[in-house]
């Protein structure tokens, strides 16, 4: 077991995960001293029990209590067929807390193509082209991310992750 940082207090929920808490809290402070828009990818990985959502929410207390914007979503199996499910989730409330016209703005030309895989436009008579939309999602991610930076993603149960967002 590693000690954790003087100061630090993980959830009363957590026993015996100093190590991964000790790991979650470097990375989110190496995000809040980096100004450029770069970061860490965390993998927390495991059999199911073990408190892997646990350490999701002790990310989102630390992100959140040092000033980090926080985007979350979770894959499901009963949903890996719904398209874009996860990029939605995890966008939609940022561009839901814009004006219509801002959350124009943000997706520019992408906004008739990506806006109805996020839900928040309504579809166009025909289908749009995949890449197109995936292509318009990375504009606003990157868009909204520098909006939002520093800028924490949790994904719970990303292994159920639709293909589009996996894409």
């Amino acid at each position: 077991m590693t000690e954790v940082r003087p100061g630090a207090v993980a959830s009363a929920s957590l026993w015996e995960r100093d190590e991964e808490v000790a790991a979650l809290e470097e990375a989110i402070t190496a995000l809040r001293a980096d100004s450029a828009t770069s970061g860490t990818l965390l993998v927390l990985s495991g059999e199911a029990g073990l408190g892997k959502t646990a350490l999701l929410a002790e990310a989102r207390r630390i992100a959140e209590s040092n000033g980090c914007a926080v985007w979350s979503a979770r894959g499901g199996e009963t949903v890996t067929s719904v398209p874009f499910n996860v990029v939605r989730q995890l966008l939609q409330p940022a561009l839901l807390s814009l004006l219509p016209e801002e959350a124009r703005e943000y997706l520019g030309d992408w906004y008739d193509i990506a806006g109805p895989a996020l839900g928040i436009a309504e579809p166009v008579d025909r289908q749009p082209d995949p890449q197109g939309v995936c292509d318009g999602l990375v504009a606003a991610v990157r868009r909204l991310a520098k909006r939002e930076w520093p800028l924490v993603l949790l994904i719970d149960d990303a292994h159920w992750a639709d293909q589009e967002t996996l894409r």
